[in-house]
């Protein structure tokens, strides 16, 4: 009975993705990548909603609120840092588990009360400071801005607001558990606008300026988008203005963005392929976080020249890494140009359509999902999985569905590649959601046809390669028509959204 009531819920929530066609090995990577994503975080709270507060210097035993028939609002979850997340875990659960994003807004939120800080990556009820940032707030931005609402809102923005300055979870560096922490250089970026590299005295693992400044860009940009749908609206002008601090660390002379110290001048030595932290960037180089603007394409892609210049410099990266399966490589540098093994690089392929190249995206797409497909015990993910993180990207690449900006736009939208599946069913909460179901379908999908040729919405012809999440919550039908070749005239008539941070 216990094995059958097991087996029975999984299907329920392994089914609210249904897909059809494609091959049997791709039908079984795609479920156990959405059971990764389903099982990684799990529930830490008892069943009468008792969960153990670690924040403090000794435990608590402490009360989730209960509804009126006497069980828990929502559940505690432990969770794994949300570092990269904006790509993975938050676009997929916003989809289809939006109950989850709810009950991880409410397990951080009551961390902030019992704690004073909205965590990034909690372990036993206890802050762990892993890797960097505030990466719950792009979190808590996609969550808000689809609609996603059962928690104290103004709670939460007001314990991310606090991690936007000196004192807040930006300031731990990686590991840095001291409660005077000040690795993460706020000071500097408040200041300067960018975080400097070769700090004296810094503590934790990962200290590395140049990544910490791209992070905290976009990550302003996030809040950002949460404060204007709030009505917050002179912080939102703030942390709009300081999401350009990215521009900060761009190199015209060598065409990246690289670290820079505290006399203001680029280091020396610069390696765009160097992997350890002295290159100046958290598990990833140069080649990679010069292209990580997730929320001011538009404004990356001036900085490269123009849009064929970008598509230039971006297909050259994958070109390059295609023989090492887009990983980095343990033997040479000439692999790591691209790194679908960690968090930092995995939106890469989906940048070609901000630069009006959305047949470049369905190619590179695809591509890395062949070199990723291995479903026998010595495949899988060639690194760390990260609780579910890179079992939701196999998913959303697998279903030809991504937002490069994570979801966090105050109006949020989806952009399109090629599936791998004759006929994708995702199932809406109507606790949520009006709509019953948004399904894609393919017509002449196989491995040889990836690029889309045309496609229509709800039965309307569709020339864009995007549509707002407003039409996907409603429920409907994405059909797209499939080829050998590519239709470099699809999908370019009005790109995806983005603002032109220098204007």
């Amino acid at each position: 009975q216990v094995k059958q009531s097991s087996f029975s819920e999984w299907n329920d929530w392994l089914g609210r993705i249904e897909v059809e066609g494609g091959s049997r090995e791709q039908q079984i990577k795609l479920y156990t990548d959405l059971w990764h994503a389903l099982l990684g975080r799990h529930v830490v709270s008892d069943a009468d909603g008792h969960y153990m507060d670690m924040t403090s210097d000794f435990p608590r035993i402490r009360q989730i609120p209960l509804g009126e028939d006497g069980k828990p609002l929502y559940n505690h979850h432990n969770f794994d840092a949300w570092w990269g997340s904006h790509w993975s875990l938050n676009i997929l659960w916003s989809m289809a588990y939006p109950e989850v994003m709810d009950n991880l807004c409410n397990t951080m939120i009551d961390m902030y009360q019992n704690g004073g800080l909205i965590p990034r990556g909690p372990s036993g009820g206890n802050y762990t400071y892993v890797m960097i940032g505030d990466p719950a707030v792009s979190f808590f931005a996609s969550a808000y801005n689809k609609g996603i609402r059962n928690y104290d809102a103004e709670l939460a923005y007001e314990g991310l607001r606090k991690n936007a300055f000196v004192g807040g979870i930006r300031d731990h560096a990686g590991y840095e558990h001291s409660k005077t922490a000040y690795s993460g250089g706020m000071k500097y970026y408040e200041e300067w606008g960018y975080v400097p590299d070769g700090r004296k005295d810094v503590e934790g693992m990962h200290t590395t300026g140049a990544s910490m400044t791209l992070e905290y860009a976009y990550q302003d940009w996030c809040l950002a988008q949460m404060a204007k749908t709030m009505g917050k609206l002179q912080d939102y002008e703030f942390f709009m203005k300081r999401s350009k601090n990215y521009r900060n660390l761009w190199n015209p002379e060598s065409g990246y963005m690289q670290p820079r110290g505290e006399d203001g001048n680029w280091l020396p030595y610069f390696d765009p392929l160097e992997l350890t932290e002295k290159g100046g960037f958290c598990e990833s180089n140069s080649a990679i976080y010069s292209h990580y603007v997730p929320h001011d394409m538009a404004g990356l892609i001036e900085l490269y020249g123009g849009a064929d210049q970008y598509v230039k410099r971006l297909n050259a990266n994958f070109e390059k890494s295609e023989s090492y399966g887009f990983f980095r490589s343990n033997k040479t540098k000439e692999g790591n140009w691209t790194d679908y093994g960690n968090q930092p690089g995995t939106g890469m392929a989906h940048l070609f359509s901000y630069a009006g190249a959305p047949w470049l995206t369905q190619k590179w797409v695809r591509k890395v999902k062949a070199a990723y497909c291995d479903v026998t015990p010595y495949g899988g993910y060639r690194d760390d999985e990260d609780q579910g993180q890179m079992g939701a990207l196999g998913v959303l690449m697998a279903i030809g569905l991504f937002e490069v900006d994570g979801g966090c736009a105050e109006k949020p939208f989806y952009e399109i590649t090629s599936p791998l599946f004759d006929k994708v069913t995702i199932h809406l909460d109507n606790r949520y959601y009006s709509g019953k179901t948004f399904q894609i379908i393919t017509k002449g999908n196989s491995t040889d046809n990836m690029y889309i040729q045309n496609a229509s919405l709800n039965g309307k012809k569709w020339n864009k390669c995007w549509f707002y999440h407003e039409d996907f919550i409603k429920g409907g039908t994405l059909e797209l028509k499939l080829g050998a070749k590519p239709n470099k005239k699809w999908g370019v008539e009005e790109l995806p959204p983005s603002f032109i941070s220098s204007k």
